[in-house]
This record gives C-alpha cells, sequence and structure tokens, in this order.
C-alpha cells in the first residue's frame, strides 16, 4: 500500500502536535481523513467519514471522552480501522491495547516512529509493540 492510499485521522486536543502531524503527513503524501480535538469529536467524525480512516492516531487524556472509550465506541461500528494510541500514561497501554488498539507508542514519540507504526499499520505488517519503558 503506498501512501496515497491509505488514510489517517489524528485525534488529540494538543492543538500545536496536530499542526505538526498534519504538516508532517501531508509533506509525505499521508491523506488525513479528519482531525478531532476530543474523543466526542472523534466518533461523531469517524461516523459521518464517507471514507473511513484505515488508521487513527489517538491521544489518551483528552476532555469529555478519553481515548479508550472513543476506541471502543469506534471499533464497535467497524473492526478494519486501525489504532495507534499515543500516551504518556505507560499505565494505560494494557487497557488501549484491550480496547482494540493494534500499536501503543509512549509520548513523547518521534515523528518518524510515528509515521513508520502508520506505515506498518497500513502495509499489514504485524506493529504490537514500540517503545519501550
Amino acid at each position: 500500500m503506498n501512501n496515497s492510499s491509505l488514510s489517517v485521522a489524528i485525534v488529540d486536543d494538543d492543538e500545536d502536535f496536530v499542526k505538526l502531524l498534519t504538516m508532517v503527513f501531508t509533506k509525505r503524501g499521508i491523506p488525513i481523513s479528519f482531525v478531532a480535538y476530543d474523543g466526542l469529536e472523534a466518533i461523531d467524525l469517524y461516523k459521518k467519514a464517507v471514507k473511513k480512516p484505515d488508521v487513527i492516531l489517538i491521544d489518551h487524556h483528552m476532555r469529555i471522552v478519553n481515548g479508550i472509550d472513543a476506541t471502543k465506541q469506534i471499533l464497535n461500528g467497524n473492526g478494519n480501522t486501525k489504532f495507534i494510541f499515543l500516551s504518556g500514561d505507560r499505565q494505560v497501554k494494557n487497557e488501549a491495547i484491550e480496547a482494540g488498539a493494534t500499536a501503543f507508542l509512549n509520548k513523547p514519540a518521534g515523528i518518524n516512529e510515528i509515521v513508520d507504526a502508520i506505515l506498518n499499520l497500513a502495509s499489514a505488517k504485524p506493529y504490537l509493540q514500540t517503545s519501550e519503558e
């Protein structure tokens, strides 16, 4: 799968981080399906998306609905989208994986690490764990 045939959604409440990811993905030819700044917005945008994102990059700590609850609600309707969970709280790793996350990256994760995780998941390569504690 080449970069332009996959789509990514970014769900994070850090607007500067979202801007950085958007810039990097655009430069690398990775289409962005949608951007959400909290879990509730992500659930809504996912439901409305005509083409569902291949990968959702999602933060844990967000207002209204956290990343774990958003992941569970989104996967309840579709098991095809893969989730990369981002969190500075390593204690939520197991809960994130149980909720349906395919990969867990510790914040602060490097841009190349994030892009590699997306490309590996999108190409169906096994990518269960990255950052070690």
